[in-house]
């Protein structure tokens, strides 16, 4: 009766115990010692690939839109400025950023702060900068005078997308017919 007295009061430190002792009499002999070599060197050997990398926060006043052409074709310039803050302790990239309706992928990505726009877009670990991504929307699906929301889904280097749902944007006022703006 002492035993299960003993587990009873105390039954994590039992536990521990007959976990110790079976690893030890594993290990002494051969192919337990292959067994814990062989278990270790699995563990180390995966790869952690971090899930959640980067926060993104919208500047709402600074992110705008405006109608203009590409290659002669109506479409909207949309601006998004913000933060990115690396939430993993590690260099992390944004490598692209894109808008799933209509389907249109950035024009120009650009972290700012002591960034140098000549080199990869990297952040440091936990660091936090503004950046700004510009995108040429084709066609227009914005109205005139009036504000357009859109998600915005940044990806890292590990391939996690990181949506950002309902941005909007301000509408920039559009210059009068004949009267060039400038």
């Amino acid at each position: 009766m002492g035993a299960m007295d003993e587990f009873v009061h105390s039954p994590v430190q039992v536990v521990a115990a007959l976990v110790t002792i079976g690893l030890g009499l594993s290990a002494a002999f051969k192919e337990g010692r292959q067994f814990w070599t062989n278990f270790w060197a699995w563990l180390r050997a995966k790869p952690v690939v971090p899930t959640e990398t980067l926060r993104i926060v919208q500047d709402v006043q600074q992110s705008h839109w405006g109608l203009g052409s590409s290659a002669g074709t109506p479409s909207m310039q949309v601006v998004f400025n913000g933060h990115v803050t690396d939430i993993s302790g590690r260099l992390n990239k944004v490598l692209r950023v894109d808008i799933p309706k209509p389907p249109t992928p950035a024009m120009m990505l650009l972290l700012h702060h002591n960034h140098d726009a000549r080199r990869p877009q990297a952040l440091q670990p936990f660091e936090n900068t503004g950046i700004d991504v510009m995108f040429f929307v084709q066609p227009v699906v914005a109205e005139k005078g009036k504000p357009w929301k859109a998600t915005l889904i940044f990806t890292d280097q590990y391939g996690n997308q990181h949506k950002l749902r309902n941005c909007v944007f301000r509408s920039l006022p559009t210059p009068p017919e004949g009267n060039p703006a400038g």
